[in-house]
């Protein structure tokens, strides 16, 4: 186990205090509720893939991520040039 400090928002920290005398009794269990939200959010994301993964690249259709772009692109120079023909 490693010790460690971290700085929580307000609203995040009275949530959390909250739900350890909520399940615990005690805000001593402060640290095993964190833990137990942290693995519990890391195994998840193990599960489902890297957050790259998840984030960037992940279409369904037959196209490779440059393709994608620059269709992205072309319909983006598109509207914007008929926004400008529109004034």
């Amino acid at each position: 186990m490693v010790k460690t400090t971290i700085n929580l928002d307000t609203e995040v920290y009275r949530e959390l205090f909250k739900e350890a005398i909520k399940k615990y009794g005690t805000t001593k269990a402060l640290s095993k509720l964190i833990n137990e939200k942290l693995k519990g959010v890391i195994k998840k994301g193990r599960s489902s893939g890297s957050i790259v993964e998840r984030s960037a690249g992940t279409w369904t259709g037959k196209e490779t991520g440059l393709q994608y772009t620059r269709r992205i692109r072309r319909e983006m120079e598109k509207r914007v040039k008929e926004i400008l023909h529109e004034e």
